[in-house]
């Protein structure tokens, strides 16, 4: 049977460089210098001595492996939920990119006058990279609402309520879409739209339906305008009875309700709250 020779290992792994600690010959650690991580082998006893200083090794430590920048991407924190909220920063991050949107329009519900009624508009979208290095620790908050559905009734009682502000901070907002209303042409709307991003987007329209002014014209489906994060609810598929569809994506418009001879009119679906994403890098 061979004989292992404990005489013959040397090395000794210490982990992360302490400047406390006291080194002897042949420990072995890891320590970041310039942003670069790298390993050492201790050729001197040493206490107090970082292993290298702007890239150059001190005497009492060698190079073994010298490693590359540090960082990227470590971390996220979500909030989805409409309302106010405080962001806290981990320790080590330096940087975060943060992805605002606004809450989704409701979508109008359908009524004899104007048959059917449109999906609620989307969400605007505000994307930034923020360097949090010498930031504070926290961060404000706010997710936007998504409207609520309109109901099945005559007139603008119908109409889809529009979606809530979202925002991080001071950095980035985007306000929420347009509430479904009467067939009208949406450039009239204000649509969710980002702000303060490096990279700030428009939301969606929802589908409007050119229909008649009389009970006896039947509507056509109208579907919630589409956000950054994806598409809407489902306008009601034609039997006046079934709603529209709730917003599916953050920040997606709900479905319009219509009218039919038959059955009636139904409602629109709510708009899909917003949110704000926060991705963290080292």
């Amino acid at each position: 049977m061979a004989t292992l020779d404990l005489g013959k290992i040397k090395l000794v792994w210490r982990g992360t460089y302490n400047n406390s600690t006291a080194y002897t010959v042949d420990d072995v650690v890891e320590y970041t210098d310039g942003g670069i991580l790298s390993t050492y082998i201790c050729v001197a006893n040493s206490t107090g001595n970082n292993p290298s200083s702007g890239g150059t090794a001190h005497a009492s430590w060698n190079y073994m492996t010298k490693g590359a920048v540090t960082g990227g991407f470590t971390s996220h924190q979500v909030f989805a939920t409409a309302g106010n909220h405080t962001y806290t920063k981990p320790t080590g991050i330096n940087k975060v990119k943060v992805t605002v949107t606004g809450g989704g329009g409701g979508g109008g519900g359908g009524n004899p006058n104007w048959n059917s009624k449109g999906g609620g508009g989307a969400g605007g979208t505000a994307i930034e990279v923020i360097d949090v290095s010498s930031l504070s620790s926290t961060v404000s908050v706010t997710v936007g609402a998504g409207g609520s559905a309109g109901t099945s009734s005559s007139g603008d009682g119908g109409n889809g309520g529009a979606g809530g502000t979202s925002s991080f901070g001071s950095y980035c907002s985007a306000t929420g879409g347009y509430g479904g209303t009467n067939a009208e042409n949406p450039t009239s709307k204000t649509r969710g739209v980002g702000s303060g991003g490096d990279i700030n987007l428009t939301g969606g329209d929802g589908t409007q339906y050119e229909g008649g002014a009389s009970q006896s014209d039947e509507g056509g489906s109208t579907d919630g305008g589409a956000s950054f994060w994806g598409g809407g609810g489902m306008g009601d598929y034609g039997d006046g009875v079934t709603a529209g569809g709730a917003g599916q994506a953050y920040g997606s418009g709900g479905g319009g309700g219509q009218h039919t001879t038959g059955n009636g009119s139904s409602a629109g679906g709510a708009g899909k709250n917003g949110i704000v994403y926060v991705e963290e890098f080292k």
